[in-house]
């Protein structure tokens, strides 16, 4: 199928900087946010203590999202996640286990990712709209397509090499040491990836003979607004 397109382009910047700046913050909260929030609790308080605030944490974050209006598909998914870990935490009442379940996680969010590049809607592409309001037809396109097919490999790769990352730690260092690490391994890497997916998606369009002229003009108009209001 060829890319057809009614001529429009969002009305939001389609660049790498403006789209972390304006995602890349609401990546790290809702992916090491309730780590962060568990650790912080635990030990202040006790174990129950950061289970219950890392689970809060996340029905605040969910909340706060839908009320945005945003699509809030990064935040579901956390929201799951935070869930089974308390189910596992308060079962177990073993901080090991409890942090433990990240290696699980990463396992399964990895290969979950990587097998959806055999469906229609690969991993990318369900969370596309969190970063950018792409168009109906850009969504529609063949760049659009093998961009997220691309880009899901590539997350899906990290999902299981921070698996194997966690795992070492785990098994090797303290449980204050491997929190180093799973942080070090997460929001760094996050905000890099979603950098570089901006960029690579960006770099698609460009290239295709439909869309590169519009950025052009798009990224032209830009430069002469600004230049006039300067």
């Amino acid at each position: 199928m060829n890319d057809q397109t009614d001529e429009r382009l969002p009305d939001a910047p389609l660049g790498v900087a403006a789209v972390v700046r304006r995602a890349g913050p609401r990546l790290v909260r809702d992916g090491f946010g309730p780590l962060a929030t568990f650790f912080v609790a635990w030990k202040l308080v006790g174990l129950v203590a950061g289970i219950g605030a890392a689970t809060l944490f996340g029905l605040v974050v969910f909340v706060h999202e839908r009320r945005a209006g945003r699509p809030a598909m990064v935040v579901r998914l956390a929201l799951v996640l935070v869930t089974i870990r308390a189910i596992v935490g308060l079962t177990s009442q073993n901080a090991t286990v409890y942090l433990g379940q990240e290696v699980a996680i990463d396992t399964l969010l990895g290969s979950a990712v990587l097998a959806s590049l055999a469906t229609r809607r690969p991993f990318a592409s369900l969370f596309a709209l969190e970063v950018y309001p792409f168009t109906p037809d850009m969504l529609g396109s063949q760049t659009f397509r093998g961009a997220m097919r691309r880009i899901t490999v590539v997350w899906g790769a990290y999902f299981l090499a921070r698996a194997v990352v966690r795992l070492a730690a785990l098994l090797t260092l303290p449980t204050d040491r491997y929190l180093l690490v799973a942080a070090l391994s997460d929001a760094p890497f996050l905000v890099a990836l979603l950098a570089w997916s901006v960029f690579h998606t960006l770099h698609a369009f460009r290239r295709s003979q439909r869309w590169g002229h519009l950025l052009a003009a798009g990224a032209a108009d830009s430069a002469a607004s600004v230049s006039a209001s300067g």
